[in-house]
């Protein structure tokens, strides 16, 4: 598939979400604003003064474990040596630099840090899967807690607010 056949596709599922989204707003499409930001590469949309993330079941699945995967530093130090199955030494690694964090590091240099210690010494698809085991997805990405499921997509209400809130 070409770039113009991508674009294209990506614009029908675009659409279709949109659409689904309407349907079950039960108001017009046109009252629904694509927003350009994306929510961990989920589609999100503006309606009703609120936002809206819409996802298939593989998409909604894959944006929690990439947004994990890019914020590992919100995973308990323990936690990480464990289920990664790091060795004493590079768990103890990843613990120093969780603390280091608590005194002034960027939250994205430590992410980068303890992403390339799991990666190179560690099972990261077995981190970032227990870390999403036992997520409740509403609860994950909606304000209410509720994951809708409407047809073959799933949306939440992910808070007030309007696209330009988070676009950049």
């Amino acid at each position: 598939m070409n770039d113009t056949e991508n674009e294209i596709k990506m614009d029908m599922d675009l659409e279709s979400k949109k659409q689904a989204l309407a349907d079950y707003l039960k108001i017009d499409p046109t009252e629904i604003l694509a927003c350009s930001a994306r929510l961990n590469d989920l589609a999100t949309f503006q309606a009703q003064k609120a936002i809206y993330v819409v996802g298939t079941d593989e998409e909604v699945d894959l944006g929690i474990r990439g947004y994990f995967e890019n914020n590992l530093s919100e995973l308990d130090s323990a936690f990480i040596g464990k289920t990664a199955k790091l060795s004493s030494d590079d768990a103890h690694m990843v613990d120093r630099l969780c603390q280091i964090m608590d005194e002034d590091i960027e939250t994205d240099i430590l992410n980068e840090a303890i992403l390339s210690v799991v990666k190179k010494c560690g099972d990261l698809e077995e981190l970032i899967g227990a870390a999403v085991a036992g997520l409740d997805r509403g609860q994950f990405l909606s304000e209410d807690g509720k994951e809708i499921s409407f047809g073959n997509y799933f949306i939440y209400r992910f808070r007030k607010g309007q696209c330009s809130d988070f676009e950049y």
